[in-house]
């Protein structure tokens, strides 16, 4: 039983992880800009982690489809 919920929480966080950082980046870049800070290096933050996020879902689609069609 505590191992299913150990996996389970860690599930749900490896799953809201990419999410959260969106909104954080989303929420740093918003809130700077509207107290008039501008940080360029933040949009090209912004634009890596969409990147990785897309790169880390892909990672997952291809890992199910393998385990579920075993394609070698």
């Amino acid at each position: 039983m505590h191992n299913n919920l150990f996996n389970l929480l860690q599930t749900a966080v490896q799953k809201s992880l990419p999410i959260l950082f969106g909104f954080l980046d989303d929420l740093l870049l918003l809130g700077m800009t509207k107290i008039g800070i501008t940080l360029p290096w933040l949009q090209w933050f912004s634009i890596f982690l969409l990147s990785a996020t897309i790169l880390y879902w892909s990672f997952c689609i291809m890992r199910f489809l393998r385990q579920r069609y075993r394609i070698n």
